[in-house]
């Protein structure tokens, strides 16, 4: 079956800050503490856009029944992520982090595969924010959390329409990356650096081996960027038909953890590249997972 469209995803800091005063446009920091694959961005204090709601997804957004690490969320939980800040399917969600790109990608496709489709990545984030010149702000809009465990428990229509709507096709495991082997059935890209994936240097995460997929390509997110921004989309586009085999149907992205992986998962949605755009996919375990188990095969460089 054919994936419904997908809206391009990202907004500019001056759409947004057009938008600002919206009633129905909802501001929110999904920026992490830990930054992995690239040289943080630090700031000697808060540092916020005005009327930001802070959403921690290392918490809200992770599956803490799961052993994996960063693992996706349940349903329930992305519910009560949704009645926690009130929205409602009439809310646009503008999604920014404090390192330009980096985690905000992830809750985008979070909420993408949970059936939010008015949701935008904020191209730059903060930093993009600050560089253009616009206000600041040095905390958050706080949350009435009053209601929220029992709006949950009986179903209320602020979640109702959510009911059905996650796309498992979203989301690839780890038997079927491990059945693509023999398959061919999509391509798989991995983000990480490219000393990481040649298994030239040990991995940030006890117990994981070195090493890559089989067969995967390496395309580190920091290519798909320009600076704090994304590519635009006719480099996106050349780009990525320079890595994948002209009859790839479905791309499926990796990582160390599924967070960045997301970054270039949103960089091909963004290139507008024919029908694969469509058909992108993310493998939530990614190598934290695939490379913690001794039982599956890995590949590393030859220098």
């Amino acid at each position: 079956m054919k994936r419904k469209s997908i809206n391009y995803p990202l907004m500019s800091v001056s759409s947004l800050y057009e938008k600002c005063n919206d009633d129905a446009v909802m501001i929110i920091d999904v920026s992490m503490d830990k930054v992995i694959g690239k040289e943080p961005i630090i700031y000697d204090e808060l540092v916020t856009i005005p009327n930001s709601h802070f959403l921690d997804i290392n918490v809200d957004l992770v599956d803490t029944d799961s052993a994996g690490v960063h693992s996706f969320p349940s349903q329930s939980q992305v519910n009560k992520v949704i009645n926690k800040l009130g929205i409602s399917e009439y809310s646009t969600l503008v999604l920014y982090d404090n390192q330009g790109i980096y985690s905000s990608p992830r809750a985008w496709w979070i909420f993408h595969t949970f059936g939010l489709s008015n949701v935008f990545i904020l191209d730059g984030g903060l930093p993009e924010w600050i560089k253009q010149g616009y206000p600041t702000s040095s905390e958050y809009l706080t949350i009435d959390t009053k209601n929220v465990e029992s709006l949950v428990n009986v179903g209320s229509d602020v979640i109702s329409f959510m009911d059905s709507c996650f796309d498992a096709r979203q989301l690839v495991s780890k038997q079927e990356v491990l059945i693509n082997l023999t398959d061919k059935k999509f391509s798989v890209i991995d983000v990480r650096a490219t000393a990481r994936f040649n298994g030239l240097v040990d991995e940030p995460r006890q117990g994981v081996r070195s090493g890559h997929i089989p067969d995967s390509i390496n395309l580190p997110f920091a290519n798909v960027l320009n600076g704090n921004t994304y590519k635009r989309p006719t480099e996106l586009r050349h780009l990525f038909s320079s890595i994948l085999p002209e009859d790839s149907k479905r791309v499926v992205f990796s990582c160390g953890s599924g967070i960045t992986a997301c970054i270039g998962l949103v960089a091909l949605i963004s290139s507008g590249a024919d029908t694969r755009l469509y058909d992108a996919a993310l493998y939530d375990g990614s190598w934290s997972e695939w490379g913690s188990d001794a039982s599956l095969p890995i590949a590393k460089s030859k220098i």
